[in-house]
């Protein structure tokens, strides 16, 4: 396998290197095709291993997920808190929402977009996607009330910038992935940045 920062480079414990094999089977095949055979061609070691752990395709899948988000919301801010608010705001967009095709965000976007389709009807994935879609829209307000506070932005209401920051970036991350358009969306959040957030200067 290609190596994946979402994943260990040689990882020595099971559960990580299943939950690679399945990102990378179901990046692959989709949920509707993913056969735990898929998988365990993709795990070094015996597919009884995974049943051992794993009592099916859908308890794995949950698996993936809570790992996924995991490990994004571990590297959420990889800015320090000292550094100025607009930095954070914008290093943080940068985490989300890449500029280019990498191919290993694109998997990481598609696999993400299969499972949240589950949470449709699954109230356990639908927890999941609520818990990492609010601990994103707490970032984001909590660097808007700092910003507020340091006078880098205007007087804002954190809670409405929140909710559409976190709006727009679901939305791209969805249209990316089921739409075969070129959009500009990153662009006219830096430009939101600009307008809307910053402070004006005092002349």
């Amino acid at each position: 396998m290609a190596n994946n920062p979402l994943f260990p480079e040689d990882p020595d414990d099971t559960r990580a290197a299943i939950m690679e094999a399945t990102f990378d089977a179901l990046a692959e095949h989709g949920y509707s095709d993913l056969t735990i055979n898929q998988v365990s061609q993709r795990f070094a070691k015996s597919e009884g291993l995974i049943f051992y752990h794993y009592d099916g395709k859908d308890e794995i899948l949950l698996e993936l997920l809570k790992y996924l988000l995991e490990r994004v919301q571990k590297g959420r801010l990889p800015i320090a808190d000292d550094v100025d608010p607009e930095t954070r705001l914008r290093a943080l967009l940068d985490n989300i929402l890449p500029t280019g095709d990498e191919h290993q965000k694109r998997d990481y976007e598609k696999v993400l977009v299969e499972l949240r389709t589950r949470a449709i009807h699954n109230e356990d994935y639908r927890e999941c996607f609520n818990r990492s879609q609010m601990g994103f829209r707490e970032s984001v307000r909590e660097i808007i009330v700092a910003g507020i506070e340091s006078g880098d932005f205007r007087e804002v209401d954190p809670d409405s910038v929140a909710d559409f920051i976190l709006a727009l970036v679901s939305g791209e991350i969805f249209d990316r992935i089921t739409v075969d358009r070129h959009r500009t969306v990153r662009t006219e959040l830096d430009d939101y940045i600009e307008d809307r957030l910053l402070a004006v200067e005092e002349s």
